[in-house]
């Protein structure tokens, strides 16, 4: 299985209440087989996640995923909230590096 890479998306910033609409390039990924995966890690341990919305016929030609961004945990933030982003093949768990992503209040 080839590495995953993302490559470059067309924003790195979106609002805490989710579903903007992002635009990822990637190395080449299976359509069936790919998640676009926020998370952050907290201090006590636990690590919240959550999955940008697409489905296969969003994923062009192996090499670029149109998806809606997940809402984050807290809507209610007063202050823009630091998490990561990384693919995750869902036949091995395999991911990609992660790249920052910043939720901001709404």
């Amino acid at each position: 299985a080839s590495n995953l890479k993302i490559v470059r998306m067309d924003r790195t910033a979106g609002c805490v209440t989710g579903g903007e609409e992002i635009y990822l390039l990637c190395d080449k990924v299976q359509k069936d087989d790919i998640q676009i995966r926020f998370y952050e890690e907290e201090e006590n341990g636990g690590v919240w996640e959550g999955f940008g919305d697409f489905s296969p016929t969003d994923v062009h030609r192996q090499f670029g995923i149109v998806f809606k961004t997940p809402k984050y945990k807290d809507v209610n933030i007063t202050k823009p909230a630091s998490v990561f982003v990384q693919l995750r093949r869902k036949s091995d768990l395999e991911t990609s590096e992660p790249k920052p992503f910043l939720y901001y209040p709404e």
